[in-house]
């Protein structure tokens, strides 16, 4: 018995020492092989499209300008955060950009909006484009509030597709960095 013991013991400590010595994991991709993290000339081919989905996130105000033209081809994206009981928040937006390794979105008061009102905090922006679904790991830098007022509205400083206007909800404008692109090819929803 005592040789048993021994044994299993010997074993383990094997196993173990084996996977301390293990190479580190993506904690991204290795949970799905359907999706892979972006680099190099894939990554490039990835953020044109994205800059080409991405919305001018323009304001009410400028899409009513003369001489204002519509960006053809955005696409609507879905913002995931963490609610405060551990949940997944989800929203679908339409005002998102991305530009050179960033997203700016504006985002209707809500949920989403609340849980990354601050710098630091994390998130994903779901985009599909060209048959492929692009997940944008964000870390938020920077956050802008717009107050609900009547006049603000009036004058048309909330986006142009703002829908908080009748509840008189705040508009926030988050700005983030993104470390992380990766793609699937599989549908995601």
């Amino acid at each position: 018995m005592k040789k048993l013991i021994s044994l299993i013991l010997a074993a383990t400590m094997l196993l173990v020492s084996a996977c301390a010595l293990a190479e580190a994991v993506d904690a991204y991709t290795t949970a799905s092989a359907t999706k892979a993290v972006l680099s190099g000339d894939e990554l490039a081919a990835a953020e044109a499209v994205l800059q080409a989905k991405s919305s001018l996130l323009s304001t009410s105000a400028e899409a009513k300008a003369e001489g204002y033209a519509a960006k053809e081809g955005t696409g609507l994206a879905q913002i995931l955060s963490v609610n405060a009981d551990g949940s997944v928040g989800l929203s679908t937006i339409s005002e998102w950009k991305y530009e050179a390794g960033k997203v700016s979105m504006k985002l209707t008061q809500g949920q989403n909006a609340l849980n990354l009102a601050e710098a630091g905090k994390t998130g994903t922006l779901l985009v599909g484009a060209d048959g492929a679904w692009y997940l944008l790991h964000l870390v938020v830098t920077d956050v802008e509030v717009l107050e609900y007022s009547d006049a603000a509205f009036e004058a048309g400083e909330f986006d142009q597709f703002y829908s908080g206007a009748a509840a008189k909800l705040n508009e926030y404008h988050i700005n983030c960095d993104v470390p992380t692109i990766e793609c699937s090819h599989a549908l995601m929803f």
